[in-house]
């Protein structure tokens, strides 16, 4: 079953499922009240209220208040248990780490309902109130990617940050060193160590004496390495060899409570190999380490007692069974978009997991940058505290702003629009949706009319090539757009090295026509030609094509001054 908070403009969307349901705990004195009561709260955008879904039908309504649930209703003619409801209220708890659930009800409960509380784990308090101490059992799993692992060395900063506790962590490839690394617990030699990194203390081959700071230059680089990988059978992995004996030490692994595990994979069969650090012998715990980030044929095989290893990530890229097998109660997988193979798992419907895999793209995979380390580290922590500690709102960046901020720099900005071209963006429920699904198909995530906004202001930094790796305010944000504007962005500079797919995509987006950035710029030369029909002409395009526009109108408006709220 899927959770997905409400916002007031969608409602209408929820009507005809909610108008019939009914409230399962006694909150309310009628089913008629708690209807109109959760009605409020999400029409009023407050409190939080989730709707969950069975399938793609909704099936369950929930309200939860300063960390209370307050409201649960369902439809009537959907059967569900109450183990279901309450494992679904679990999981909305676990989302974000929350130490226990409680009710609270306005008359004493019957004795049937205490039952039912307590034989799912709550305790009674003088028949009014029920209370759950939630226990937790938590795996980290860290996903193969080479010098993308940055990015987990972020999450781990955050996860720090917000005390959430990690009991077992698995990994693959550079997923396995940066377990390592979070087992040893020093989190500042881990960022030290990924700041001052580059591929030359990871791999040794010949290096080109050219920049890669222009696609010519990072050509010639791979090139150099393709070379070395071919004629070498894999390029010499000592420099890494080197770095681990440096960087890890077994006895600070040891006198971590917490459970580790590596992925390799043996040559020639070709079998996954699970090492549990535990109980792996004291003179190879290294060399496992270097087999499981040991990218074959680019990087050279490993060789343990008689036999080679590579790469996990050819068998389990992110092992996710490995956590499950060793009792993981949720699962946090940091997915940092390696090559290798996804292993078919079937979650528990117990388990809880949570995803972090960012929009971004993250660098090449096996050319490492001190630079572009400490900007993916920045994105993990900030996309992190985004998604579990609910601090902050944005897809693409990351805004120090609430829903109810966001909506009245929406306000403004639609005000703009009707002010300057008596223009209404939309008259009916159909158009919202098409400018809704139109913009979602570009911003990749969901919109609705609180926040479109937000998303138009996010598309056009990225399309200006504004960094993603600080914390913003609308504000701030729109002020360097503004100053962008005037000159263009040096993104090696901004973000460090970027890789060949990265330099094909920003060609792409700067002289492609059918490219957004380029239809964007052509609709504007349009409007920008006519200035006495430049109203009318905006009205027709709204209809036909509204990301552009309205990305056109969020530049003007932004250009005039954002002003504090």
């Amino acid at each position: 079953m899927r959770s997905e908070r409400m916002v007031a403009s969608e409602w209408k969307i929820f009507s005809k499922y909610f108008s019939g349901s009914i409230q399962l705990l006694p909150f309310y004195e009628t089913h008629t009240l708690a209807r109109q009561v959760f009605s409020s709260k999400v029409r009023a955008n407050s409190d939080t209220s989730y709707v969950i879904y069975r399938g793609k039908v909704p099936c369950l309504f929930i309200t939860i208040t300063a960390g209370q649930v307050t409201n649960i209703l369902a439809q009537e003619t959907i059967q569900l248990s109450w183990g279901t409801i309450f494992l679904v209220v679990d999981k909305l708890f676990k989302q974000n780490f929350q130490p226990t659930i409680s009710f609270t009800f306005p008359q004493a409960l019957t004795i049937h309902l205490q039952e039912v509380f307590l034989k799912h784990g709550y305790k009674v308090i003088e028949n009014k109130s029920v209370r759950k101490d939630l226990a937790y059992h938590t795996g980290l799993i860290l996903g193969g990617g080479g010098a993308r692992g940055a990015y987990q060395i972020g999450v781990w900063q955050a996860l720090k940050e917000l005390n959430i506790s990690i009991e077992i962590i698995t990994g693959t490839s550079v997923g396995a060193l940066n377990g390592a690394l979070i087992l040893q617990g020093d989190f500042e030699v881990a960022k030290d160590m990924w700041e001052k990194i580059d591929t030359q203390k990871i791999l040794s081959f010949p290096t080109m004496d050219v920049s890669s700071e222009t696609l010519g230059g990072l050509m010639s680089q791979i090139g150099s390495f393709t070379r070395s990988a071919i004629q070498s059978n894999g390029v010499s992995t000592q420099p890494l060899k080197d770095l681990i004996q440096e960087t890890f030490s077994q006895e600070k692994m040891q006198q971590a409570a917490t459970d580790f595990y590596l992925v390799t994979t043996e040559l020639p069969s070709m079998q996954e190999k699970e090492i549990r650090f535990k109980s792996c012998h004291s003179d190879q715990w290294q060399s496992w380490l270097l087999a499981s980030a040991s990218f074959f044929p680019a990087m050279a095989a490993t060789k343990i007692a008689d036999k080679y290893y590579v790469d996990g990530g050819y068998r389990n890229n992110i092992p996710v069974d490995l956590a499950l097998s060793a009792g993981a109660t949720e699962c946090i997988i940091v997915d940092v978009k390696g090559p290798g193979i996804m292993k078919p798992v079937k979650i528990p419907t117990v388990v809880n997991c949570l995803n972090l895999q960012t929009p971004w793209t993250m660098g090449a995979v096996l050319l490492f940058d001190g630079i572009r380390s400490t900007r993916n580290i920045q994105l993990g922590y900030l996309e992190t505290m985004k998604t579990v500690g609910k601090k902050y709102t944005g897809y693409w960046y990351t805004f120090a702003e609430t829903l109810s901020d966001v909506t009245a720099f929406q306000q403004t900005f639609f005000a703009y629009i009707k002010e300057t071209y008596q223009i209404k963006l939309w008259n009916s429920m159909e158009q919202k949706n098409k400018i809704c699904k139109k913009l979602r198909r570009v911003y990749k995530d969901r919109v609705y009319t609180e926040n479109i906004g937000l998303v138009l202001i996010e598309l056009l930094a990225k399309s200006q090539e504004i960094s993603a790796y600080k914390l913003y305010t609308i504000k701030e944000l729109a002020s360097i757009m503004q100053q962008s504007e005037h000159g263009k962005t040096d993104l090696v500079k901004s973000i460090g090295m970027i890789s060949v797919q990265e330099w094909l995509k920003k060609y792409y987006e700067d002289y492609f026509l059918l490219s957004d950035k380029q239809q964007v710029s052509l609709v504007n030369e349009l409007l920008e030609s006519n200035e006495q029909e430049k109203p009318q002409r905006i009205a027709f395009l709204l209809e036909k094509i509204p990301v552009q526009v309205l990305q056109i109108l969020m530049r003007e408006f932004i250009k005039q001054g954002v002003k504090e709220k």
